[in-house]
Parts: structure tokens; sequence; C-alpha cells
């Protein structure tokens, strides 16, 4: 049997019907994969950054560092995010220890991914603050 000039067989087509849908599949996962760790990394980065202000503000009871980390949030996060619904701030004041914590979740289609963050810093007041410097500057001297 004589082939056509030009023609292509068949089997081509079946090959192509074959490997496209998982190449896009493929490259759908990945976008909606780096969109999470986006979401997930900005979350991160302004759990840490309350924690860092919070532990800086020199507010004595949880309640009081709840409503300061509430009003920094209003002013200072814009909405960045793409299709991520934030969770409630969760405080842990234990001595001078203080600790954020976040949840989030991507809403894509019917599944959802969830995240968890977490951030904690010392508290410090600046008059132990001044009192370590100094321990530092004169031990450099010596």
């Amino acid at each position: 049997m004589k082939r056509k000039k030009g023609s292509v067989g068949a089997y081509f087509t079946v090959e192509a019907s074959l490997v496209l849908p998982i190449v896009i599949g493929t490259i759908i996962f990945v976008l909606c994969f780096l969109l999470f760790y986006y979401n997930r990394c900005l979350m991160e980065q302004d759990v840490a950054i309350l924690t860092i202000r919070a532990a800086a503000s020199g507010e004595k009871t949880a309640e009081e560092l709840k409503t300061q980390i509430l009003s920094t949030q209003k002013t200072y996060i814009a909405e960045k995010y793409y299709a991520w619904d934030k969770g409630e701030i969760n405080l842990s004041l234990t001595h001078d220890k203080l600790e954020l914590k976040r949840t989030g979740q991507l809403l894509l289609g019917d599944r959802i991914w969830k995240a968890k963050v977490s951030s904690s810093a010392r508290q410090i007041h600046p008059a132990t603050f001044l009192r370590l410097c100094r321990k530092v500057s004169l031990s450099e001297g010596n």
C-alpha cells in the first residue's frame, strides 16, 4: 500500500490526544501549588511582622496586645492574597514569650488546601535591653 505524499499516520493523533491532557493537567497543578505557597509565604511574613511589632510595643496583657495587633493588621496588611481565606489570630503570652498563630486555606474548586503559620518573639523591656547592650559592650572592650 502506497502512502500519499504529505500524509501523516494516525499514530501521531493518538499520541497527542494522550499526552496533551497530561501536560495541561500538570501545568495547572503546578500553578495551583505555586499559588498556595505564595499565599502561605505572605501569611508567614505578615505573622512575623505582627509578632515583632507586638513584642516591641511593651504592652502588658494579652488583651492589650490583641487589640494592638488587630489595629496594626488593619493599617498594614492590604488585600494581597489570591483565593485565600485567613483565619483568626491566636495569641499566647507566657511570661515574656509572645507567640502568634494563624491558619489559612486556599479555596480552589472543591479542594481546600490548609496551612498553619506560627511565630514567636521574646518581649524585652527597654531598661533590660540597655543593660544587655552595656554588658556586651563592656565584655568586648576587655
